[in-house]
C-alpha cells in the first residue's frame, strides 16, 4: 500500500504539471494559430521537430540510464554522484556539438521541408536551445531517481511551457510576427534551466566542479546508448508524420495538422505522470527480483492510467469538429485526423507502461528493436498513404503503427517477464466508458447547433460528469478508495473511533 501511495501521490503531482503543461503548449498553438497563421504554426512544428530528434542525441540515453544507475547505487552515494555527474558533462559536450551541427546545415534542412528563409532562421535560433533543455532534462531524471519529480514536473511543464506562451504573446504584439516565433523558444529553455539548476545540488549532492571533474562511465554509456536509438527512434516516429507532410507538402498543410496532432497529443500526460514514478520502483523491484509486485504495480497503474484518459478519449472522437474550431474555421477539416490520432494515443497511452516495465527490467536492446521495426513500418505507411489520403494519410499511418508496437510489447513483457496488464477490476471503467459514450453520442446532434466553445463546453461536462457518475455507482477498488481519501479525508464518511 506504501507503493500505492506514493505512486498515486507523485503521478497526481506530476499529471497536474503535465496537466498544466499541456494546457499551456495547447493555449500557444491557438496563439500561434490565431495570431501568426497556419503557415507560421506549420513552421513552428517542422523546427520544433528537428530540434527534438536533435536533443535525443544531445542527451544520449543517458536520462534512462540515470533513473536505472542511480537505484543501482543507492548504497554507495559516491558513486551515485559519480554517475550522475558522468552524465551530465557527456550531454554539455554532445549538445554544443549537435547545436553547431544544426546551424551549419540549417539551409539544406529548410529546404528539405519546402520552407523559406524563415523557416531557416527559426532553426537556428531554436538550436541555441539544445545545451539548455538536455542539461535541464537530465537534471530532473538525476532527481526523478531519488523519487522526486517535483523539480523535473515544476522545470519542464510550468517554467518552459508558461514562459513560452507569455513570451511569444509579449513578441507578437511588441516586436513583430517574426520576433514571436524567433526568440521565445530559446528564452524559456534557458529560463527552465536556471529554475531548476540549483536543484541539482541540493537533492543529488552534485555541484559544477564534481561535472567538469567528471570521468566517462563506461557501464552507463554502454547501458544508455541502447537507449539513445530506442529515444531517436521513438521520437522519430513521434514526429515522423509532420516531417513526412512537409517533405511531400508544404509548411501550411503542417500548420493545418499540427493542431489536431496537439490535441491529440494532451492524452499522453497521463502515460508520462504515471511511468515517470512507476520507471524508477520498477527498476528497483527488479533489482530485487520481485516479480510478483512488479505485476501488482502493472496492473493497478494500467488500470489508473486508462480510468483517467476516458473522457478526453471520448470527447475528441465524438465532438472533433468543436475542439478543432476552437483554433479557427480553417482547422477544421483536421477532424478525421483528429479522431484518428486520438485512438493511436489511446492505445499508446493504455499500454505504453509495458515500454517503462522492458525498459526497467534490462531489455533495452529489444526496446531498440521495438523502435526501430515502428519506424520502419511508419516510414513505409507515410510514403504510401500521404500521397493518396493527404493529412488523414499521415494519421492512419500513426495509428496502424500504434496498434502493432502495443500488441507486441504487451506479448514481450508477458513472454519474457510472464506478467499482462490486464487485471478482473478493469470492467469498471469500461462499462462507465460505454455509458458515457451512448449519451455523449445521442446529445452530440443537439451539441453541433451550438457555437464551438458552448458545445464543447456542454459535451465535456455531461461526459465527465457520466462517466464519474458511473464509476461511483459501481463503486471504487480499496486501493483506489485509500488513495483518494488520503488527499480527501473529509469524503471518509466512517465514524471515527
Amino acid at each position: 500500500m506504501r507503493r500505492n501511495r506514493v505512486i498515486a501521490g507523485q503521478a497526481g503531482l506530476s499529471f497536474g504539471g503535465f496537466l498544466f503543461g499541456q494546457a499551456s503548449r495547447f493555449a500557444f498553438n491557438l496563439l500561434v494559430a490565431r495570431a501568426l497563421g497556419a503557415e507560421a504554426l506549420g513552421t513552428y512544428a517542422i523546427a520544433i521537430a528537428v530540434i527534438q530528434i536533435a536533443e535525443v542525441l544531445a542527451v544520449a540515453g543517458l536520462d534512462s540510464a540515470l533513473l536505472r544507475f542511480v537505484n543501482l547505487y543507492q548504497r554507495d552515494p559516491l558513486r551515485q554522484k559519480a554517475v550522475i555527474a558522468s552524465a551530465l558533462k557527456t550531454s554539455l559536450v554532445l549538445s554544443i556539438a549537435v547545436a553547431l551541427l544544426l546551424v551549419l546545415f540549417s539551409g539544406a534542412i529548410a529546404s528539405l521541408f519546402n520552407g523559406s528563409r524563415l523557416l531557416r532562421l527559426v532553426i537556428c535560433c531554436y538550436a541555441a536551445a539544445i545545451p539548455f533543455n538536455a542539461a535541464t532534462q537530465l537534471y530532473g531524471h538525476a532527481t526523478q531517481g531519488f523519487q522526486k519529480l517535483q523539480p523535473k514536473i515544476i522545470a519542464t511543464q510550468v517554467v518552459a511551457p508558461l514562459l513560452l506562451l507569455l513570451l511569444t504573446f509579449l513578441f507578437r504584439f511588441t516586436a513583430g510576427h517574426d520576433e514571436a516565433l524567433l526568440f521565445p523558444f530559446v528564452l524559456a529553455s534557458a529560463g527552465a534551466f536556471f529554475w531548476i539548476r540549483p536543484t541539482l545540488e541540493r537533492v543529488t549532492g552534485v555541484v559544477t566542479p564534481d561535472i567538469l571533474r567528471a570521468r566517462s562511465d563506461r557501464p552507463m554509456l554502454a547501458y544508455a546508448l541502447p537507449f539513445m536509438g530506442v529515444s531517436l527512434l521513438s521520437m522519430m516516429t513521434h514526429w515522423l508524420d509532420v516531417v513526412m507532410l512537409g517533405m511531400f507538402t508544404d509548411t501550411a498543410t503542417v500548420g493545418i495538422y499540427h493542431p489536431a496532432a496537439r490535441t491529440a497529443g494532451l492524452i499522453r500526460a497521463v502515460l508520462l505522470a504515471f511511468s515517470g514514478i512507476a520507471a524508477p520502483m520498477i527498476a528497483e523491484l527488479h533489482a530485487g527480483r520481485e516479480r510478483v509486485e512488479i505485476e501488482r504495480i502493472y496492473r493497478m497503474v494500467t488500470r489508473w492510467i486508462i480510468a483517467v484518459v476516458i473522457p478526453p478519449v471520448l470527447l475528441f472522437t465524438l465532438l472533433p469538429g468543436p475542439v478543432l474550431e476552437l483554433f479557427g474555421p480553417r482547422f477544421a477539416p483536421g477532424s478525421t485526423v483528429l479522431l484518428l490520432l486520438t485512438v493511436a494515443s489511446f492505445l499508446q497511452v493504455s499500454f505504453g507502461l509495458s515500454s517503462t516495465v522492458l525498459a526497467m527490467t534490462g531489455y533495452s536492446r529489444l526496446s531498440f528493436l521495438n523502435a526501430l521495426g515502428a519506424f520502419v513500418l511508419q516510414v513505409s505507411l507515410n510514403y504510401l498513404l500521404i500521397p493518396l489520403m493527404g493529412i488523414n494519410g499521415a494519421a492512419l499511418a500513426t495509428l496502424i503503427v500504434f496498434l502493432l508496437l502495443s500488441a507486441f510489447r504487451l506479448m514481450e513483457v508477458h513472454h519474457f517477464l510472464k506478467i499482462h496488464p490486464f487485471g478482473k477490476e478493469l470492467w469498471k471503467p469500461v462499462v462507465s466508458a460505454l455509458l458515457s459514450a451512448l449519451l455523449l453520442f445521442a446529445a452530440r446532434p443537439s451539441l453541433l447547433t451550438l457555437s464551438p466553445f458552448i458545445g464543447l463546453g456542454a459535451g465535456a461536462a455531461l461526459c465527465t460528469g457520466s462517466y464519474a457518475a458511473a464509476m461511483l455507482l459501481l463503486k471504487l477498488e480499496e486501493d483506489e478508495r485509500t488513495i483518494i481519501l488520503k488527499f480527501m479525508p473529509f469524503l471518509d464518511k466512517k465514524p471515527k473511533r
